[in-house]
C-alpha cells in the first residue's frame, strides 16, 4: 500500500501515540462473545507492541500478529520479558515465543497460510491507521487472509479532521459498514465521548472524539 505517513519515525519517539500501555477494556469486556477455545488463534493487523498480546497469549490464545516496524516488535518482547527466535519468513522477519508469532514487515506482504487457523481478528488501532485511499486494498487483503468465517472485533475512532488531521485517522461506523459489506453484518457494541481521556489530542483543538467498539460478523 502506498502510504505517507512515516511509521517508522512514529516508533522511535518516546511515547508513540498509538501505544495504549494497559490491555484494552473494549478487549476484556467483549472476547467472550466470540466463544473462543483454547488454543485458537487470534490475528492483530498492525499491533505494534500492544500489551494486548501478552495478555491474549496468558488467556491461553495462540496470537499472530504483523507490524511494519522493527523497533515496536522488539520494544514488545524487551518490555514483555519474553524470549524469542528471529528467522526470515518470505518477505517478511518473524519473532516468535510460545504462543506469539510477530512478523516485521508490510500488511500486504502476509501469506493466506500464516491465518489458516485464525478464529478472530482483533483491530484495535489498524483500521485508523489507515489512511483513506488504502483502505479498500487494506480489507481486501484481509479478506484473503482469514479464512470466510472470521469475525473480528474492532475498535474505531471518529472525529472531525478539519480540527485533527490524524493519525490515528477518523473512521466512522458507516463508513466501516459500508467498506466491510456484504460479507460482514456490523454490531455496535459501544459508542462513547473520550475526548477528556486523550488530554494531548484536546489541546491540539480537537473538541470531541468518539471511540467505538464493533463486533464484526460474517455473513
Amino acid at each position: 500500500m502506498k502510504q505517507t505517513v512515516d511509521w517508522h519515525s512514529h516508533w522511535n519517539k518516546p511515547a508513540p501515540g498509538f501505544h495504549e500501555g494497559r490491555v484494552n477494556a473494549y478487549l476484556q469486556q467483549y472476547i467472550p462473545l466470540f466463544k473462543l477455545q483454547q488454543g485458537d488463534t487470534i490475528f492483530m493487523p498492525l499491533c505494534g507492541k500492544a500489551v494486548d498480546i501478552l495478555w491474549l497469549s496468558g488467556q491461553g490464545f495462540k496470537v499472530v500478529g504483523v507490524e511494519l516496524s522493527r523497533v515496536a516488535i522488539e520494544a514488545f518482547f524487551e518490555e514483555s520479558g519474553l524470549e524469542f527466535t528471529q528467522r526470515q519468513a518470505g518477505k517478511l522477519m518473524l519473532y516468535k515465543a510460545p504462543n506469539i508469532a510477530l512478523y516485521q514487515g508490510d500488511f500486504m506482504h502476509m501469506e493466506p497460510q500464516i491465518l489458516s487457523a485464525c478464529k478472530l481478528v482483533y483491530d484495535r488501532a489498524s483500521i485508523v491507521a489507515i489512511e483513506l485511499f488504502n483502505r479498500a486494498a487494506y480489507k481486501k487483503k484481509m479478506l484473503e487472509l482469514v479464512p470466510a468465517a472470521t469475525p473480528m472485533l474492532m475498535v474505531t475512532l471518529s472525529y472531525d479532521q478539519n480540527q485533527m488531521t490524524g493519525p490515528p485517522f477518523s473512521v466512522p461506523v458507516d463508513e466501516i459498514t459500508k467498506l466491510y459489506q456484504p460479507e460482514y453484518q456490523v454490531e455496535m457494541l459501544r459508542n462513547c465521548e473520550q475526548i477528556d481521556e486523550r488530554p494531548r489530542w484536546k489541546e491540539r483543538g480537537l473538541e470531541s472524539l468518539i471511540e467505538t467498539a464493533l463486533r464484526l460478523i460474517p455473513l
